[in-house]
């Protein structure tokens, strides 16, 4: 087990620089959800008829959903000092984010085929470069998850020292609120 450890005072501030981080995500995100919003309230004839089908978005919520239960497993054993099964659990995360990517590419493949481009019009435009970003902050996220599995499994983290565990559960959960609001502006609304 390692001995690293942090005082609350450092978890509190590691915590601190990640919710500053997340802010500018999310302001980033909310930038792009706007211009979409207002855009299709501007062109409502770019809706019609359905441009996207729902069924590999719900898989990917499902997708998502598991991922996130696995990744908060992951930062309760990290707090206990249950490196293995820590290190399971952010595997299992890490697995579930490519598994979404996997699932975002063929959906991408029949969308692609179907003459649907991010040239077609303003809403596969904005459509691409929402999920897009959402896709990329994905694969990051699985890199780091994976490096996370390996310190877990290192037994890095103990209930003295958890905090990378601890943001990499907050970073998730913001990758699975913007999958959740391009679900609703992209394929339900």
């Amino acid at each position: 087990m390692s001995a690293k450890t942090e005082t609350p005072q450092r978890a509190e501030l590691v915590a601190f620089g990640m919710w500053l981080f997340l802010a500018s995500e999310a302001m980033f995100f909310t930038a792009f959800f706007a211009m979409t919003i207002i855009m299709r309230v501007a062109h409502p004839e770019l809706l019609a008829p359905r441009p996207l089908g729902l069924g590999l978005a719900l898989v990917n919520t499902a997708v998502m959903a598991l991922s996130v239960w696995t990744m908060v497993g992951a930062v309760k054993k990290a707090r206990l000092g249950e490196s293995a099964v820590a290190a399971r659990n952010l595997s299992w995360t890490a697995v579930l984010g490519l598994l979404f990517l996997g699932v975002k590419a063929a959906e991408y493949a029949g969308e692609i085929h179907g003459g649907k481009l991010p040239s077609t019009n303003l809403f596969f435009g904005c459509y691409y470069t929402l999920t897009g970003f959402e896709g990329l902050h994905v694969l990051i996220g699985v890199g780091v998850l994976a490096v996370l599995a390996w310190r877990a499994k290192r037994g890095d983290f103990h209930p003295n020292f958890h905090s990378p565990v601890d943001v990499m559960g907050l970073y998730w959960g913001l990758l699975a609120l913007v999958w959740v609001f391009i679900l609703a502006i992209f394929y339900i609304f």
